[in-house]
Formats: C-alpha cells, structure tokens, sequence
C-alpha cells in the first residue's frame, strides 16, 4: 500500500539536511594590528582573506619615536589576536598594549636587533622575511586556518621578496662602495644591500635621536656635500629641522640629487611596490635610468 506524506513534512525531509548546511557560522578573520602599516601588509599578504588588518600609524610624515599614543591606539592593540611591533625603541612605546594578546611579533627580539642597529626594520629584507615566516606559522596555528593556503601565501611572498634582493644585488655589481651621505638612516639597510655606503653615519644617527650633531660631523658632511664628495644626498620627509633645509639647500645648491626615502608605507603600495619604487629613484639618481 502506497503512503502519502502531508507536503509540509515531505518539504521538510528533503530540505533539512541543507538548512543545516546553511546555517553553519562562517570563520571570522583573524584580527592582525600592527603598529607600522608596511608590517601590516605583508601580514595581509600572507594571511588574505583569513585575517582583518588595522595599522596604527598608516598616515606618511609621522615619527613614532615623538608619537604620543592614544587610549583609541591601546584599545586597538588589546583586541588584537596577533599582534606585530617594531621595537628596536622605534615604536616601544605600543609593547604595554600587547600584554593581553595572544600572539605578538617583536620584530626587534626575532632579528636579533641590539642598540646601535638601525631600527627600521621595516626596510631590511632580512628581517621583513624572517617576519613574513613566523607569522605565517602563528596564522596557520589559529582555529579554522588551511595551513595549506597560508603556505601558498607565504611562498607568493616570498617570491616578491626574492625579486627586491635579486635588484639589490644587480644594483650592488654596479655601485659597489658608492659614496652617498644621509640626514637620518631610515633607507641605511637597503643602500647597504645596494652597495652604497654611508659616509656620514654619525651625523645620521645623531638627527635620528634627536641630539645635536657634533661640530666635527656637521663639517665633515658640508664639506662632502659642497665639495661633491657623495652622490646623492638621502633626506626623510617626516624629519625636519632648519639643520636639514640648510643642507638640503646646500645640495641643490651645487647640483647634487636628494632622495627622500619616508618610513610608512604609502596608502595602496604593497610593501614590494614601495622598496622597488625606493630603488628606482636611487638608480635615477645615480644616473642609471631606474633599470
């Protein structure tokens, strides 16, 4: 004998399963809040759609060594599940904020980084990969994550990473030992990788901190730039001082190239983009076209 099911009940047979299906929460991202906006993008990089970034300092022309922080910036940092910091005194100040938060990255205490360094660690490819690293394998411990994609993401990654020292490289078989002078050291790590040299590093350091340059130092860089003893001169847009603008005029003064290489990531530059654009205007400069 044949039996019939009222619609309604046969409706609901056939549809359950799938209403289950449907109703299953999906995967929230991870949230990421790191300080400087160029860490943050190379967190993004590798994490993609599993993560949420927030960069605290994501506006160009601020100095997070004078930066007061705000209690919006601690709130921020606290409800972070991974948190990413410079250190190296760049940015200590945000290292009270990460107290409670379950993973944090101290770029500083992962590279090694002792006083003296230079702490913009955001610029040295060394350090930006082993950080591309370490986060990749805290993401792939969280809830939910396919540590296979995170893989596939970090090696994209580190592909891009590659291309910037392979120009470094190229760059360095062509201005080895290159004299160039700097007003403060925020591209010091890639000139090096470059094959520049730095010749007025204590002048550098001193504006850096934020102390007076010594007679003997601010002589020693006149005489470099007046006499075109150096081929560019390397200026930071967040840093200025009458000192700067005399030696900046100085330079432009006898036909001498200044270079302004800033220390946040510009607003839609991967962090690739921005080093590659960095290194095509020290090439320009340098005379060789940006090649």
């Amino acid at each position: 004998m044949m039996r019939f099911f009222p619609a309604v009940l046969l409706a609901a047979l056939i549809s359950g399963p799938v209403a289950v299906a449907q109703a299953e929460p999906s995967q929230p991202p991870v949230r990421v809040v790191c300080v400087e906006a160029a860490w943050c993008d190379v967190a993004a990089q590798i994490g993609g759609a599993d993560v949420q970034t927030q960069a605290l300092l994501a506006t160009p022309g601020i100095d997070p060594h004078d930066l007061t922080p705000s209690p919006s910036m601690a709130r921020a940092m606290a409800g972070a599940t991974i948190a990413v910091v410079n250190g190296a005194t760049y940015d200590d100040w945000a290292l009270p904020f990460t107290a409670s938060v379950p993973e944090r990255i101290v770029v500083a205490s992962l590279v090694g980084w002792r006083p003296g360094d230079n702490p913009h660690l955001f610029l040295d490819p060394v350090a930006v990969g082993k950080v591309a690293q370490v986060f990749a394998d805290r993401l792939s411990h969280q809830p939910g994550i396919s540590t296979l994609d995170v893989a596939e993401r970090l090696a994209a990654f580190r592909k891009e990473l590659e291309g910037v020292t392979a120009r470094l490289a190229a760059m360095k078989a062509r201005h080895d030992a290159v004299p160039v002078a700097a007003v403060e050291p925020v591209g010091e790590t890639l000139l090096r990788d470059a094959g520049l040299a730095v010749v007025d590093e204590n002048f550098a350091l001193a504006i850096m901190n934020h102390a007076e340059p010594s007679p003997r130092d601010v002589a020693q860089v006149d005489m470099l730039v007046d006499g075109r003893k150096v081929r560019m001169l390397m200026t930071n847009p967040a840093i200025h001082s009458p000192q700067i603008d005399r030696l900046v005029d100085r330079a432009q003064a006898v036909g001498l190239p200044v270079v302004a290489i800033g220390e946040t990531l510009p607003p839609g530059q991967s962090w690739q983009g921005w080093v590659h654009g960095i290194l095509q205007t020290v090439e320009q400069a340098l005379g060789d076209g940006g090649k």
